[in-house]
């Protein structure tokens, strides 16, 4: 396996998750009034599912380093 190939996926997940993470939790709370309840409800769903792909790609991306032998 190409262990730097997955440490790049596992970065990838966590910028592109932390972007969309971020973005639900805009539409969540501080802009709330610009949106409707069912975009809200979405958004709030949203975030949790991003949270969990954010933490498969902090996984990730710390196997592929681990097994590289760099510090984690």
């Amino acid at each position: 396996m190409n262990f730097k190939q997955i440490s790049g996926i596992g970065g990838a997940a966590m910028i592109l998750s932390s972007a969309v993470m971020t973005a639900t939790i805009l539409i969540s709370f501080p802009y709330a009034e610009h949106f409707t309840i069912i975009e809200q409800a979405i958004a709030h769903i949203g975030t949790i599912i991003f949270a969990g792909v954010f933490k498969v790609g902090y996984v990730t991306y710390i196997v592929g380093r681990y097994e590289r032998d760099l510090s984690c």
